[in-house]
């Protein structure tokens, strides 16, 4: 079994999860049990990751050393393997924070008292903060993870 350590993946707050790939199995395991499942379906392999997100543990505060002599040399020798299972489960790891996916539901629809619409004024912010919510929303609906709303209800 190798066990990866976190500097491979690039992805240093993995070790909050406590987890181990076990790259000869290609198994990913939390606390031993294994978390990713494998499912068949038309004979084609879909694997899904459930990591339980309660087992959140805060790393110790070390500097990790980008050199690869910092690796250990199992890591190394066996380097393009390593990339193969990665990129084999490269959907499971985001790209930004941005990169969360997207849930697809039916429109709702919310039954109110009244038909009279309530405009509220905008909470105030400073220009600087202003900025920041621009540039977050602009990226947010650049996602697709929020749409433009003319609502009669909203803050404007």
């Amino acid at each position: 079994m190798y066990v990866v350590p976190y500097l491979i993946l690039e992805l240093p707050e993995l070790s909050k999860f406590k987890l181990t790939i076990d790259c000869s199995h290609l198994q990913i395991k939390q606390n031993g049990n294994i978390v990713n499942k494998i499912n068949k379906y038309k004979n084609e392999l879909k694997y899904s990751l459930h990591i339980n997100e309660e087992t959140y543990v805060t790393p110790p505060h070390s500097q990790i050393s980008e050199d690869q002599n910092a690796l250990p040399q199992i890591v190394i020798e066996n380097r393009c393997e390593l990339r193969e299972i990665f990129s084999h489960y490269d959907s499971l790891f985001f790209k930004d924070k941005y990169d969360v996916g997207q849930l697809r539901v039916e429109p709702q629809r919310i039954i109110l008292k009244s038909d009279l619409s309530v405009h509220l004024r905008p909470y105030r912010t400073s220009p600087i903060q202003e900025k920041e919510i621009k540039g977050q929303v602009e990226k947010l609906l650049q996602a697709g993870l929020i749409k433009e709303s003319n609502s009669p209800y909203s803050a404007q």
